[in-house]
């Protein structure tokens, strides 16, 4: 199997940038899965405010945001992931866009092979397969990062669909 870690494109700066997100969710809980802290709840934010903004489908920081595509490719392939509505509003063009905060499930799938700085922060990402099984979307328990991993079938169906602002990395894999 092959896995990926998806990103933010980060060549597309003038994306739909929500702002103030962080005074309503706590990405403390997003980083420890503390749903109930989190709940399932629509959110309105509002986007800065600039000459031109993209709305791509994965926005990365200050926590993960994916479009409602992305989200129904997601939801074909795993059934265990946690989703917060967030409605992104641009005041001056009058315009809300539906994203979703994901929270996947936390595997703890990191091979020995994986390599760390001093300070803790990962040097090298190796996943060990026989301990992912058959999740084809995860984090990654155990690090500082936080990484968004896909399964091949899955980057295949996001390709499929033109999706924009997002960045694939192939991750390795020991076996």
């Amino acid at each position: 199997m092959e896995y990926y870690i998806i990103s933010q494109d980060d060549r597309i700066i003038d994306y739909a940038e929500p702002t103030g997100l962080s005074k309503v969710i706590s990405r403390d809980a997003v980083r420890n899965g503390d749903i109930d802290t989190l709940n399932d709840e629509p959110v309105q934010v509002f986007i800065k405010e600039k000459a031109e903004n993209e709305y791509i489908d994965f926005i990365e920081k200050p926590i993960p945001l994916i479009t409602d595509k992305i989200k129904q490719v997601f939801d074909m392939y795993e059934k265990d992931i946690f989703y917060k509505p967030i409605m992104l509003a641009d005041s001056k063009r009058m315009k809300v866009a539906l994203y979703h905060l994901i929270v996947p499930q936390k595997l703890n799938c990191l091979s020995q092979k994986s390599e760390f700085y001093p300070d803790g922060t990962l040097k090298k990402l190796v996943l060990d397969k026989g301990k992912i099984e058959s999740t084809k979307v995860f984090s990654v328990k155990g690090i500082k990062e936080d990484y968004l991993i896909i399964e091949l079938d899955v980057v295949e169906s996001i390709l499929r669909r033109n999706s924009t602002g997002i960045k694939l990395k192939k991750a390795e894999v020991e076996s």
